[in-house]
């Protein structure tokens, strides 16, 4: 993982989740498929009992064993059956659709291609993309007709465009938009990357609802973020609640071990629950 929560930045629990957060909430609410310090298929096991999806995180791309082998996708759809989950993906990170360079961008829609087609059986909820910047590539123009063109040719593999979710990470988010509307694609709205980058909330999710396919959420304190739900300062808690209380998506929370992941059910079950 690259990004890991603080382990001083809640209480320390046990090593196994208690809170049970599956089916309270008015949205589906997700957990990272690397909790535990194991593989895929023991996180899911482990983590199905106490949410309602879990997101299948395929951050690199560049080594033998990236990508999930079709036994893993079986084994894991076999899971998912028993243990009443369903799946969202996050796609690699280490891939730049915008490259100047012609094989870098191919490399990158046949890294999508290939994992889109691997995760299908899996049924996900959305398959949640990156678009990088690649300093290499410093014309914002270039970038996106760059591109737009190689989601093009991802697309044009049968992909459906509306599966696809694009993240809004550090730059204005503005500069993603044309591409989004361009190949009518979907939207993952993080919370905490807004907030730590000091934007406001609704504008972001006012713009953009009818897309949002997915919401990102994790604590923020200045301008760290991935921490604890309960780390959050109370004018960011009630600008987060106030939207996700009538969102009708998959709601993922973005932290990464047991503790971060208590303390954040925790904070929710407290603040929003269906009959509260």
């Amino acid at each position: 993982m690259n990004a890991m929560a603080d382990p001083n930045s809640s209480d320390m629990v046990s090593d196994t989740l208690r809170t049970r957060a599956k089916g309270v909430f008015p949205f589906p609410l997700a957990c990272p498929s690397f909790v535990y310090r194991a593989g895929y298929a023991e996180n899911v096991q482990r983590l199905a009992p106490f949410v309602d999806e879990i997101q299948l995180l395929f951050f690199e791309s560049r080594f033998a064993d990236s990508l999930p082998s079709p036994a893993l996708i079986d084994q894991l759809a076999g899971l998912a059956r028993e243990g009443g989950v369903t799946f969202n993906v996050h796609l690699p990170s280490d891939i730049f659709l915008g490259h100047p360079d012609t094989a870098e961008r191919q490399r990158a829609a046949n890294v999508l291609i290939d994992l889109i087609q691997r995760c299908t059986p899996l049924t996900p909820s959305t398959f949640t993309l990156h678009l990088e910047r690649d300093p290499s590539e410093p014309n914002d123009r270039r970038w996106q007709d760059h591109t737009t063109a190689t989601l093009e040719t991802v697309l044009a593999a049968g992909i459906d465009n509306r599966c696809i979710s694009i993240e809004n990470l550090d730059y204005d988010f503005n500069l993603a938009a044309p591409i989004v509307k361009a190949l009518d694609l979907s939207v993952c709205m993080d919370m905490g990357h807004l907030l730590a980058h000091g934007k406001a909330l609704k504008p972001f999710y006012t713009r953009w609802q009818d897309r949002i396919s997915i919401v990102h959420l994790h604590g923020v304190d200045g301008n760290k973020d991935h921490l604890p739900l309960d780390r959050l300062s109370a004018p960011h808690a009630a600008g987060i609640l106030a939207l996700v209380k009538r969102f009708p998506n998959v709601v993922a929370l973005e932290v990464y071990s047991v503790a971060a992941i208590e303390a954040s059910l925790g904070w929710l079950k407290k603040r929003l629950t269906v009959d509260g």
